[in-house]
């Protein structure tokens, strides 16, 4: 199954673009799924249907679905949402209200990870496209199963040897409902769901991120962190897509200086993401709604190519031997003005990039080393092992 991650900052055209590859590869034949991510669902409004939380046919070979994290919740993870919100009801909070209150930060993300993980397993389709929400949250999404492992290397062993110990104790005489075994088997599901997700997410040959960015000095440069971010977490970036470029026809008047800033910005583009294919698409003088408009798009942005195809293959993260031990090498572009540090404890290396932290599993044959020289150079982190 080949998933294609389209993100970028809000309002750069996710949406069309996911849509546009959508129906492109339904029509060459390919079993198609695009999903939103996003809370804030346009998915529906682009194809000119309604969608819900389940996948419906849109087209020939296209199903379309648009992430509801308490329909997910109520299904996959009864346990886990049964427990908080009992938690809260026993703290006063009215049922409707604790319902709401569970449904924490980024669990919509969570649900579309454990969807992508269902969808792999049960060979439904040959290609899924997710229409995420912007950046930020989508890095909270792709750094999700890395989280989850280190709080179950932390925690999560300790507290199931605790409540173990209080329930027949403590837990008699609490107002405050302790977690069940059951709970506690979801929470180890969950967990092993993500393991899969995140061997999933950074293969190259199965999962890519394209960036999508407008010809802007603020659009490019939070791209470019993105970029740094996504290579941390070992997400491999397959393209870059300028959406909204105003044509050359469009130079006299008002349009001129526009023009003359596109140009510089461009320039721009072409110069920190050099490495990455990149192709443009126009801004059309319509809203790109609808099947008609949304072929158009892909035509415009792909040609003739599969627009499922994959356009380029690489691995941000390397494990490599040297003359004096070993080595690990990450590609993180853009990360001179960054703050990065450094550490191994026991078998896992901690990398902190600005306020994003990333843990690797190192491999066995690392294991005895101790922590070298790192550097940054040319865009690639090195970190030495002897």
């Amino acid at each position: 199954m080949r998933t294609i991650i389209y993100t970028g900052k809000g309002g750069v055209g996710k949406t069309s673009l996911s849509s546009s590859t959508a129906l492109a590869a339904a029509k060459r034949g390919h079993r198609t799924l695009v999903m939103s991510t996003d809370s804030a669902h346009s998915l529906g409004d682009s194809l000119g249907t309604s969608l819900g939380p389940d996948p419906i046919p849109v087209a020939p070979n296209l199903d379309a679905l648009e992430v509801d994290v308490l329909t997910e919740m109520e299904r996959h993870w009864k346990e886990v949402y049964g427990y908080f919100t009992a938690l809260l009801q026993s703290q006063g909070v009215e049922e409707i209200t604790a319902k709401e209150f569970v449904v924490l930060p980024g669990m919509d993300m969570i649900a579309a990870l454990l969807l992508l993980d269902e969808y792999k397993r049960q060979e439904r389709y040959d290609t899924v496209i997710m229409d995420t929400a912007p950046t930020a949250d989508t890095l909270r999404l792709l750094s999700f199963p890395d989280v989850l492992r280190w709080y179950f290397e932390h925690f999560f062993k300790i507290q199931k040897r605790m409540v173990k110990v209080a329930r027949p104790t403590v837990g008699k005489v609490m107002k405050t409902p302790l977690p069940t075994d059951r709970f506690f088997d979801a929470i180890q599901q969950l967990y092993d769901r993500s393991l899969s997700v995140r061997e999933l997410l950074s293969d190259p040959r199965h999962s890519t991120v394209r960036l999508v960015v407008n010809p802007q000095k603020m659009v490019i440069s939070e791209t470019q962190r993105a970029y740094t971010y996504l290579c941390l977490f070992g997400i491999p970036i397959e393209m870059l897509v300028v959406n909204k470029v105003y044509p050359a026809s469009s130079k006299d008047g008002y349009f001129a200086e526009v023009l003359k800033e596109q140009e510089q910005n461009l320039a721009t583009i072409r110069e920190a993401f050099g490495d990455l294919p990149i192709l443009t698409s126009p801004r059309y003088p319509y809203e790109v709604i609808g099947s008609e408009r949304l072929t158009k798009l892909s035509t415009d942005v792909f040609g003739e190519k599969d627009p499922s195809a994959l356009f380029a293959s690489t691995n941000p993260v390397r494990f490599t031997s040297t003359k004096s031990g070993k080595a690990v090498s990450i590609e993180l572009p853009f990360a001179e003005s960054e703050k990065l540090d450094v550490s191994l404890r026991g078998d896992t290396l901690y990398i902190r990039v600005g306020w994003h932290k990333r843990t690797i599993l190192l491999p066995y044959s690392y294991a005895g080393l101790k922590l070298g020289e790192a550097r940054y150079v040319g865009g690639r982190l090195t970190v030495n092992f002897r």
